[in-house]
Parts: C-alpha cells; sequence; structure tokens
C-alpha cells in the first residue's frame, strides 16, 4: 500500500508542478527531485530541448549535488546524445533511460541506484514509464506555453507601437524603464510573473487614451474640469481594450489602478496605501520619473538630483514611501546613472 501511495504522489506532483511553475529549468529541477525521492534513485540527470532553439538543459542530482547546465549539444555526454537519437527506453537492473517524446523528441531522463541499491523491479519499472509519459505531455505543455507567450509579446509590441503613432507622449522609455523594472523587481522580491505583467503594464498604460478625443492629447493649454474628467478615465478604458485576453489579465489591476495615490486622492477608484496594487504603486513611481527625466513636449527635464527632492516630498502623498525608498536607492547606483545618461542623449 506505501508504493502506490508513493506512486500516486508522484503523478500529483508532476501534476502540481504543471501547474505550479511557468518555466522549464523549475519544472525539470523539481522532476528530478520528484523521481529521485520515488524511486530512491542515487543519481538523476534529465535533458530538456529548449523550444524554437539548438540549445539543452540539463539538471543533474547526485547526493546532494546539484548541477545546470544550459548550451549545445557539447554540454551532452556522448551517452545522453546517443539516447536522445535512439528515442526508445531502455531497462536495465538499476538504471531507466526514458526520451520525453511528443511528436518528437523533447528531451530524456537517466535515474540510477548504485550497485549496493536494490534492483528496480517491475512494478517500479511500469510506475517509470507512466510517469515519464507525463512528463513528456507537460514538456509539450510548456512548448506550447512559450510559443504562445512569443505571439503576445508580438502582440503587446504591436500594440505599443500603435499607441506611439495615437499618443506619442504616452510611451515611456523602452530601454531605460525596462532595466528599472528588472532591479526594482529584484530589490522587492517580485517574482517572475509580477514583473513580466508589471512590464507589459509598462508599455500599455496608457493605451486608453486611444480611446479619448485626439484634441484632448494634443492640447498645449490647461485642461478644463471637464476635459481632465475625460482624461481620467483612460484606465478604464485601456482595461476594455484587453479584458478578454487571457494572457495580460495579471497585468490588467497595474493599467486600471496606475494613476491612484497613495493617500487615496488618486484615480478611478480612490484608492489608498496597500489596496493599490504593488505593481501600480511601482509604475506610477516609473511613469514619473520617465517624464521627469526625459522630459515632455509640454514639461522640461529635470536632473536626478531635482527628481530625488521630489520624489522625497511625495512620500507618503502620491507615491509609496517603501517603493520610494528602493527606487532612490537604485538611482543611486553609479551603473544606473551611467546607463540612464547613456538612453538620454
Amino acid at each position: 500500500m506505501k508504493r502506490y501511495k508513493t506512486a500516486f504522489s508522484a503523478f500529483h506532483g508532476i501534476y502540481r508542478l504543471i501547474t505550479a511553475v511557468d518555466d522549464i529549468l523549475s519544472f525539470s529541477i523539481g522532476v528530478c527531485r520528484l523521481f529521485r525521492n520515488a524511486f530512491k534513485a542515487d543519481k538523476i540527470v534529465i535533458v530538456c530541448k529548449i523550444h524554437n532553439s539548438t540549445n539543452f538543459l540539463k539538471v543533474r542530482l547526485e547526493g546532494k549535488e546539484q548541477i545546470i547546465k544550459k548550451g549545445g549539444k557539447s554540454i551532452l555526454t556522448r551517452i545522453e546524445k546517443e539516447i536522445l537519437k535512439q528515442e526508445r527506453e531502455i531497462i536495465f537492473n538499476n538504471r531507466l533511460i526514458y526520451p520525453f517524446i511528443f511528436s518528437q523528441t523533447l528531451g530524456a531522463i537517466y535515474v540510477k541506484r548504485d550497485s549496493k541499491s536494490k534492483e528496480f523491479d517491475e512494478s517500479e519499472r511500469k510506475w517509470f514509464l507512466a510517469l515519464c509519459e507525463e512528463v513528456s505531455i507537460s514538456l509539450k505543455i510548456y512548448e506550447l506555453y512559450s510559443e504562445q507567450q512569443k505571439i503576445m509579446l508580438s502582440y503587446v509590441n504591436s500594440l505599443s507601437t500603435i499607441l506611439n503613432q495615437f499618443v506619442p507622449t504616452s510611451n515611456l522609455h523602452a530601454k531605460s524603464i525596462s532595466r528599472l523594472i528588472k532591479a526594482m523587481s529584484k530589490s522587492m522580491n517580485l517574482s517572475e510573473i509580477e514583473t513580466k505583467s508589471l512590464k507589459q503594464a509598462a508599455i500599455l498604460h496608457d493605451a486608453g487614451e486611444m480611446k479619448l478625443p485626439s484634441h484632448l492629447l494634443k492640447k498645449q493649454k490647461p485642461l478644463t474640469l471637464e476635459e481632465h474628467k475625460l482624461i481620467e478615465k483612460h484606465p478604464e478604458k485601456g482595461v476594455e481594450l484587453f479584458r478578454n485576453l487571457e494572457a495580460l489579465k495579471p497585468a490588467i489591476p497595474i493599467i486600471l489602478h496606475h494613476h491612484e495615490r497613495y493617500d487615496g486622492t488618486g484615480y478611478p477608484s480612490k484608492l489608498k496605501h496597500d489596496k493599490i496594487p504593488l505593481g501600480s504603486r511601482i509604475l506610477s513611481v516609473l511613469d514619473t520619473f520617465d517624464a521627469m527625466y526625459f522630459g515632455r513636449p509640454y514639461k522640461d527635464r529635470h536632473t536626478l538630483e531635482r527628481i530625488e527632492e521630489e520624489f522625497r516630498g511625495q512620500k507618503g502623498k502620491q507615491f509609496d514611501p517603501k517603493v520610494v525608498d528602493k527606487f532612490l536607492k537604485i538611482l543611486k547606483r553609479k551603473s544606473i546613472r551611467k546607463f540612464l545618461s547613456s538612453t538620454r542623449k
């Protein structure tokens, strides 16, 4: 009964991995650990082909050692190359080898017990083959997911191009903002999904302005109260454009609330403090920095010193104090200042 529980737990473990992690490295490490525990193995090696590439990912667990390699065929041993080439399972007394195949070879796994351990019995071999079939399906899912992400990235970039034609002052300076998002994400321990959503929101945050009267966006004189009310609808109009796009759903709250203020006087929902999505609080700082540092047709550029002063003055008012503190620390880095200076020319 214990062995059946172990086998069932392993099957469920692969399901949890495919639904919980969205990168092939984390999945591969998880599979290695799962197979090691399920089969009491001394050595596990998993090799995965990188989608739309000639490169491979290899993860090896042996004892307490974990080795990860990425690269071309040079990272593979002669035996690993042969396994991928033969496309068939190989069963020995103390070794189990299986190529992951779903219409094509997606990778392979090697499971080994040392010579002093108990040999794999027939039931373990059957479980091994069944588990490998499930991993093969999972790898195909990752391949399809990767393809979907590339299509979505192309779509987002196309939307960004269209947006820049309609509202040229709304597009953030991509290179600098991308670098700052990366630094902020690391500093604030954002997940990969949170970081990706923040990048998407940064590109598309003002897309709703395309649905506003064009004369408002080009007006050089101060806006009237009624015109301000129209402008304040652009986050909601932007969300209307993307609400049916599943891949952009995590970015939608960031887009909707990027004009909220920390003190609750922003729009569209007058949220305050932690009620404002973290991504929106970060984007609010980055959007304001971009406008001050690079300037706008209606605004002059500011020095970094002046910008720092402005942010300190708005801590707890317009901006989240914790986000401001993290951002100002990043602005102090010589590498960041040098990079920003190069993008400003």
